[in-house]
């Protein structure tokens, strides 16, 4: 199965990702994750675009984050199942600052 998670950051996405990563034994791909280096340097486009492109190329995946500009159409296309968290923006707003706080502060 090939699965498509999009929606506001803090929305729950990666969470969701992962669990069903381990509910279907398949790999998952934070997008996030291949925008930048260890240093906290972003990749180019093209560099994120080839990650993607080769992840892809499984039987099934799932794959988790916005990023229109890589490849997005075709995950769309490909996905079997696409899931849109479209939650309150405010909520998603205030637990996307909790984790930087967690991850940062």
């Amino acid at each position: 199965m090939k699965i498509a998670i999009i929606g506001y950051s803090g929305s729950g996405k990666s969470t969701l990702a992962s669990f069903l990563g381990q509910h279907y034994s398949s790999e998952v791909l934070h997008l996030d994750k291949i925008h930048f280096t260890l240093n906290w340097q972003e990749r180019t486009v093209n560099e994120m675009t080839d990650n993607i492109s080769k992840f892809m190329l499984q039987k099934g995946w799932i794959i988790e984050g916005n990023y229109s500009t890589c490849l997005y159409e075709k995950r769309m296309r490909e996905a079997d199942c696409i899931i849109y968290f479209n939650f309150n923006r405010f909520n998603c707003l205030y637990r996307a600052f909790r984790r930087y706080l967690r991850y940062k502060g």
